[in-house]
């Protein structure tokens, strides 16, 4: 599950790789598109990212990761434990500052080690009194973001593209920003620290609050054995169900909304409701996975080295579309053209996480985290038979 997870997470980024962070907001003003309209196959790339991708396997993720909260960390009892996660959390947030001032701006990693740090004083809950306060919060936000989105057909246009994201951008502005990356390292370098001020501003703050909710459902759910498939088997069709209808509701609102104008809200505020609703489809993912683990067991090995594979993906995709001496693809890659390149990543990072770890124990990442939090060098080849 986790595997998926990470190679899912990579469909939305890309795009953030190659063009100014403010682009994600606003599509319809990326210089391809016309009357502030995707065509063609962009517009196909872009509705199938924003479905079955947006905010799906981030929230997956972001469970996973409190659940290995609570299996490293133990009970709160424990100390030696709680000492090893503590120390776990602050080299990983040592790797989240490196990630994001070097490599991209999008680093999520500082924002995972802050918030464990919430996680492990709740982590010795009963599974129930967890999975309600996960739920209480991710229901709680994710009911404001659905009032906000049906609210949004009364409000002036200014406010509601303000609540959009996209008030302030323009072609212009989008391609000011890639001239100064595509300048030089210098420019590239002050471009991405600006993003990475503004959005880890917002990480430590606002996105505290429902990562620090998924994280703490997702230890529930491994504390009622959820991802054991021992669940009741009502509370999976339930899942699937609940979870099917949303990403319906969410095909059918975000088509609506990519094809009319960008300052038009033709879904009346129905695609920002829908996308309140992006835990029940990661749910339903999960269900799937957990269901038909002889399916997905390909992925176990990319699971293993999901550090390596989050990481690796910054450093290629820095080189491809940054670096002045690599192919220099910022800011010239429409939607559509982003996706032979994710495909291209999956394939490679699936066979390498296969041929790794048939000689190692970790992947290289995953070793060195290890190796920093307990203070020693571990060893990591595999002894041949």
């Amino acid at each position: 599950m986790r595997g998926i997870a990470v190679l899912g997470i990579l469909a939305v980024n890309a795009l953030t790789y190659g063009w100014p962070m403010e682009a994600m907001m606003a599509l319809g003003h990326l210089p391809m598109a016309v009357d502030t309209m995707l065509v063609g196959s962009d517009r196909v790339a872009a509705w199938v990212t924003e479905t079955f991708f947006l905010d799906k396997f981030r929230t997956l993720f972001g469970i996973l990761f409190g659940v290995s909260v609570y299996l490293v960390g133990g009970e709160r009892h424990d100390t030696v434990r709680s000492r090893l996660m503590k120390r776990r959390l602050g080299w990983l947030a040592v790797f989240g500052v490196l990630h994001g001032l070097a490599l991209w701006y999008g680093d999520i990693l500082l924002l995972y080690a802050w918030t464990g740090l919430f996680a492990m004083l709740i982590r010795s809950a009963p599974a129930k009194v967890l999975i309600w306060v996960g739920v209480a919060i991710m229901g709680t936000l994710s009911l404001m973001q659905a009032c906000l989105g049906l609210l949004m057909p009364m409000m002036p246009t200014e406010l509601a593209a303000a609540f959009e994201g996209h008030a302030e951008v323009t072609t212009s502005s989008l391609l000011a920003t890639v001239e100064q990356v595509r300048a030089g390292m210098g420019g590239a370098f002050l471009n991405n620290l600006r993003s990475w001020a503004i959005l880890q501003g917002a990480s430590l703050t606002v996105y505290l609050i429902p990562t620090f909710g998924l994280m703490v459902l997702g230890m529930g759910l491994y504390k009622a054995r959820f991802f054991h498939g021992e669940a009741r088997p009502r509370v999976y069709v339930i899942l699937l169900v609940l979870g099917g209808l949303a990403l319906v509701f969410k095909a059918w609102s975000s088509w609506t909304e990519l094809n009319a104008p960008i300052a038009q809200i033709p879904s009346m505020g129905l695609n920002m409701a829908a996308s309140s609703l992006s835990l029940l489809v990661s749910l339903a993912y999960a269900t799937i996975i957990i269901k038909l683990p002889a399916v997905f067991h390909w992925a176990t090995p990319v699971g293993r080295m999901a550090f390596t594979t989050y990481l690796s993906q910054s450093l290629i995709m820095f080189c491809l579309f940054t670096l002045p001496w690599g192919p220099h693809w910022y800011g010239l890659l429409s939607p559509a053209g982003f996706w032979p390149i994710i495909g291209t990543f999956w394939i490679a990072q699936i066979a390498f996480a296969h041929m790794w770890l048939k000689a190692f124990r970790w992947g290289p990442l995953e070793w060195l985290w290890r190796s920093l939090t307990e203070g020693r060098r571990l060893p990591n080849r595999l002894s041949k038979a």
